[in-house]
């Protein structure tokens, strides 16, 4: 653990796992082996185990990994199948390979269960699509795979299985506990304990902390409105504490605050019951009814005091009692939306919920359009991986090897995402593999055909491979995996030692195709897209930004009025997962050099502020009517803009030296100028429907914006001074 090797938890977990697939692939192997007498079924008995317990990298706990490993067994047995049937010709089998493995690698778009089953399934299609064309033993084939994933899921599921962990709904509900206890603190000191809870109830919903099993990364609706639930409530926690951190300055709340902290109180502590009980979530009724009035009150005295404070200062401070009761209310909906309450939509903050309107095959539709361009990793990782397995089942048929699919096996399993780790592991795994040969070769020369002999010294090398490789790296792995093969073949069929060097020249075939696949498709992995996709982010920015900004102001007659609402929500939200996908895959991968790198999440932390104001603002009642009004936020809005599409700029062309646009905080100075006197008719005594005037409403909708374009500014001049190598502003 000094030496920064994995610690107590994950040697635990390596040598479990180990254990599960030693004894699933040995009873599978055995059974049909010995019992049955069916030579091709155990193969792929135990080949089966092998794929989906230690190739593939299924996560969760016991119980998750073995529903994840029997979901796999319809297109594990369609794969088989395909793969015996396109093994009649090499064409054939090539064009299947070419399809098959980019539609296998792509399919992680659906969440890391499926990505991690991905490479063991990539297995289940490469064993069977060799000579000899046997469709005769397509059921052998069939029913061995079934053993085998069963045993492996039984083992899972008993045999030092992964412990459970929360999911992610109680995750949420604590983390809504932690805020309602938030809001229960009506002035004074600042609340130190309750502020820690906070922080570390939030921090557990971070998507790096999130076992990945457990997060919500399924484009269903209901993992959509857990993720919604999750980015409310993190924001809620934050907006908590910045008041309270008024508070110790501030001394008490106004009883309109206190009021409006009692309802956000009231509202997350029934969400958490929900949450926890599995029940459908509460209304929102009365915390919106209680934010309607107190949005409006707060507006008017904000704008009344514009001329004595142009900082914002005031202006911040008084919404931030507002803004926690939007992301309260958008907590709410979401989880009535977790529970199935399809009416989400229908409610006066509906238009938050976009995706809400659509149905299961057009939330699938849209992620899978979303991920279909050659600017996602996800796509260019599946394309890098479905050329490389093609060409290496192109050659091995071409060549005719005997075991061609250890050439394909080794293509899948020493293929990186760049060149750089490509040639590295390459390097370590061709040594394993000579190392391993050696002692295969050794060992199939002095056992020979004594089949009792390689029964009993199965288990030790399998359970040795399987703990070992993970510890000490792609060396050890291959060395290890090079015996278990040799050991198993040689219960099945007469082999000699020549079968090591077979082995060894597979591996050094399929590793120079995997070297050659790095360098001709995109070599430098994320490196080369991720400016790229951030870029998108800041362009989605500043489209998101004069989008809003014209849907809050009074529309003209020549203004386009039937603009799909969730189209911009939409284009996004693409851009931040298209960088979300970037930025986790450069980070995982080794460079060369250490040099400074950009805070790429704040960026991301820009197009979140961008898309949660298009989703808000659009929806409020009232517009700014006002032409003067108006025209000064799409001024102010503009210059916003223009400053995330310089900064796209720059980080598309990697210019240091281009200009960059102000990124200056607002100046209110114009506002004041223009903005008309508010008068005592337009408080919520004033009158109106619900105790709001249309000026009042205007006046709330107005500082909504000022806030969301100063806190994009905020961020825009953060990102700037960080690439500048400035130490950021706190304002």
């Amino acid at each position: 653990m000094e030496r920064g090797g994995p610690g107590l938890r994950e040697h635990r977990a390596v040598v479990g796992n180990a254990a599960r697939v030693t004894v699933a692939a040995c009873a599978a192997f055995y059974l049909c082996r010995y019992g049955l007498d069916a030579l091709v079924m155990s193969l792929y008995a135990a080949f089966s185990v092998v794929a989906l317990g230690a190739l593939a990298g299924i996560p969760g706990s016991g119980r998750q990994r073995a529903a994840t490993t029997l979901m796999a067994i319809p297109a594990g047995s369609a794969l088989v199948t395909l793969g015996t049937l396109l093994a009649v010709r090499t064409w054939a089998a090539v064009l299947g390979m070419l399809v098959i493995g980019f539609m296998v690698a792509y399919a992680g778009i659906a969440g890391p269960r499926i990505a991690g089953a991905a490479p063991g399934m990539q297995l289940l299609y490469i064993l069977p699509c060799f000579p000899p064309y046997a469709p005769d033993t397509l059921d052998q084939r069939v029913y061995g795979f079934l053993l085998g994933t069963v045993l492996l899921a039984a083992a899972q599921a008993l045999i030092l299985p992964e412990p459970a962990t929360p999911p992610f709904r109680a995750l949420l509900a604590d983390a809504a506990d932690a805020a309602a206890e938030l809001a229960d603190h009506h002035g004074g000191p600042a609340p130190q304990d309750a502020l820690a809870r906070a922080r570390a109830a939030g921090d557990r919903l971070r998507p790096s902390r999130v076992p990945p099993a457990d997060l919500p990364a399924s484009p269903t609706l209901a993992h959509k409105a857990m993720a919604h639930a999750a980015e409310a409530i993190r924001a809620l926690l934050a907006q908590l504490a910045a008041l309270h951190g008024e508070a110790g300055t501030c001394g008490s709340y106004r009883a309109e605050t206190v009021a409006l902290l009692q309802a956000i109180g009231d509202a997350v502590r029934q969400a958490a019951h929900a949450l926890r009980g599995g029940r459908p979530g509460p209304s929102a009724a009365a915390l919106q009814d209680e934010l309607g009035p107190a949005r409006a009150h707060r507006a008017v005295a904000a704008l009344a005091r514009l001329g004595a404070d142009e900082r914002l200062v005031s202006l911040r401070r008084r919404a931030l009692a507002v803004q926690a009761a939007d992301s309260a209310v958008v907590l709410v909906l979401a989880t009535r939306l977790v529970g199935g309450d399809r009416t989400v939509p229908e409610d006066r903050a509906g238009h938050a919920f976009t995706y809400a309107r659509a149905r299961g095959p057009q939330l699938w539709w849209r992620r899978l359009s979303t991920h279909f361009t050659p600017r996602s990793v996800i796509f260019q990782n599946a394309c890098r991986f479905a050329l490389g397995l093609a060409a290496a089942r192109a050659i091995a048929g071409v060549l005719d090897l005997s075991h061609g699919f250890w050439v394909l096996l080794a293509t899948l399993t020493l293929t990186r995402t760049t060149t750089l780790e490509t040639r590295s592991v390459v390097r370590r795994a061709l040594l394993g593999t000579l190392v391993g040969a050696v002692a295969a070769g050794g060992l199939l020369a002095l056992v020979q055909d004594r089949d009792t002999v390689y029964a009993v010294v199965l288990p030790v090398v399998m359970f040795s491979a399987f703990t070992v490789g993970p510890m000490r790296g792609p060396a050890w792995a291959q060395g290890g995996f090079t015996l278990v093969v040799a050991t198993l073949f040689a219960q099945v069929a007469p082999v000699t030692w020549q079968l090591a060097p077979t082995r060894f020249a597979d591996v050094l075939t399929g590793s120079l195709i995997g070297l050659a696949c790095g360098l001709l498709a995109w070599p430098r992995g994320a490196g080369s897209e991720l400016r790229r996709s951030m870029a998108g982010v800041c362009a989605a920015v500043a489209d998101a930004v004069g989008r809003t900004t014209a849907r809050v102001v009074e529309r003209t007659a020549g203004e386009p009025a039937g603009n799909d609402l969730g189209a911009g929500v939409l284009a996004t939200h693409r851009a931040l997962i298209l960088a979300e996908e970037s930025l986790a895959q450069y980070q995982s991968e080794p460079r060369e050099k250490t040099s400074r790198q950009m805070d790429w999440p704040a960026v991301l932390a820009a197009g979140a502020h961008a898309r949660r104001g298009e989703r808000l603002l659009p929806g409020r009642p009232g517009r700014i009517t006002d032409r003067a009004v108006g025209a000064w936020l799409r001024h102010a809005a503009g210059q916003t803009a223009d400053g995330y599409r310089t900064l796209a700029e720059r980080l598309r062309t990697g210019d240091s030296a281009a200009a960059v646009a102000d990124a200056a905080p607002l100046d209110l100075r114009g506002l004041v100028a223009v903005a008309p006197a508010p008068t005592a008719g337009d408080g919520p005594e004033g009158g109106g429907a619900e105790g709001d005037g249309p000026p009042a409403l205007s006046a709330a909708l107005l500082v909504d914006c000022v806030i969301w374009l100063d806190t994009l500014t905020a961020d825009l001049r953060r990102i700037h001074e960080e690439m500048d190598g400035r130490a950021p502003s706190p304002n």
